[in-house]
């Protein structure tokens, strides 16, 4: 009996203990989650990811600087041709006509953008840079002598042809430098949240007259434009890339790349998904030179013209992606056409 007695003691003992080891983790564990909420703090105020799909009407503040006026109207028409873009002209509202980059905290802003019903706001700050170096070049160049001598022409006729002779004439020449710097903002008119911000850039480096006076079409001295038409056309480029940019933003995550193929497409496909699509398509462009009938090439290069969202560009995805379907038979590629067939009747319509 003693025996029993002690048996039971002990294992009352030992549950004792182990209620107590119990109760001992349960109470850590309280302690533990009690430190939840501030990671759930944290949790709250994570950035949601950006959802560019819902943005088509774009209202376009003034651009800052001498030349903002010019960059704007590319950026404005390049929107508007651009059959998933919508832009709203802020310049022409007088609550908006002075407003620009660096007035986007303005609270009145917010109250005036609300009347055009756009999904988001864009502003930007232009800087532009030209100088013009000049030269001149000692040019070998044919001259007439006065003299004339018999030859047959290619009709097998005696024709009387000049006489000519090398001289060393010294012709000037201009050097043009230019750029056109742009920083530029996206904002979610829901959230108010910046959706796209960064700095985009077009420059130029060409020389008129002197050693290409004879030799190099359009770039003789009187082919050299003025300052503003150089400029003009740098803005116009500076537009494309930046139209190019939000555009592929908006429809990246919407259109699927094809990433088999060799390990170039693949990497390609990585760059374009991380944004870089510039290098993306060099390396697509090289593996067609290097493999003509690569289906996975031809259908990625598709994706960046269609990307782009304007007719011509939706063309030449179209050729793209038929290329891309006679060499290769992929669901991708049938779905990619009639997209696009969509996507061209649409805008034929609108």
């Amino acid at each position: 009996m003693w025996v029993v007695g002690e048996r039971r003691r002990s294992m009352d003992n030992q549950g004792k203990g182990t209620r107590l080891w119990v109760s001992f983790l349960l109470v850590a564990t309280i302690t533990c989650f009690a430190c939840a909420p501030i990671k759930k703090q944290v949790s709250r105020i994570i950035r949601p990811e950006v959802c560019w799909e819902s943005i088509r009407t774009i209202a376009v503040l003034r651009f800052d600087g001498p030349y903002g006026e010019m960059l704007w109207r590319h950026v404005y028409s390049r929107l508007a041709e651009v059959q998933h873009f919508n832009p709203r002209d802020t310049t022409r509202l007088r609550a908006l006509a002075n407003r620009s980059y660096d007035k986007v905290e303005d609270t009145e802003l917010w109250d005036a953008i609300e009347d055009l019903e756009a999904d988001a706001l864009m502003t930007g700050h232009v800087t532009a840079d030209l100088h013009d170096m000049h030269g001149t070049d000692q040019v070998q160049v044919k001259e007439g002598t006065g003299h004339y001598k018999k030859e047959k022409n290619v009709y097998g006729q005696w024709v009387d042809v000049e006489i000519k002779r090398t001289v060393v004439r010294p012709v000037p020449y201009v050097v043009r430098q230019a750029s056109v710097d742009m920083e530029y903002n996206v904002f979610d008119l829901k959230t108010r949240r910046a959706m796209a911000t960064g700095m985009i850039k077009e420059t130029y480096n060409e020389k008129f007259g002197g050693d290409k006076e004879y030799g190099s079409p359009g770039h003789k001295l009187s082919d050299l434009l003025t300052q503003n038409g150089t400029l003009d056309e740098l803005a116009a480029g500076l537009a494309t890339k930046l139209v190019a940019k939000l555009s592929r933003m908006k429809l990246a995550r919407m259109i699927k790349l094809d990433e088999g193929g060799n390990s170039m497409v693949k990497q390609g496909a990585k760059l374009a998904k991380g944004g870089v699509w510039e290098e993306a398509i060099e390396i697509w462009e090289q593996v067609i030179h290097d493999e003509p009938d690569n289906a996975a090439a031809y259908y990625n290069l598709g994706v960046a013209h269609e990307t782009l969202g304007d007719m011509k560009s939706l063309r030449m995805a179209r050729d793209l992606y038929k290329k891309a379907a006679s060499h290769g038979d992929k669901n991708l590629y049938t779905e990619a056409m009639a997209r696009i067939q969509r996507a061209m009747s649409k805008s034929h319509s609108d």
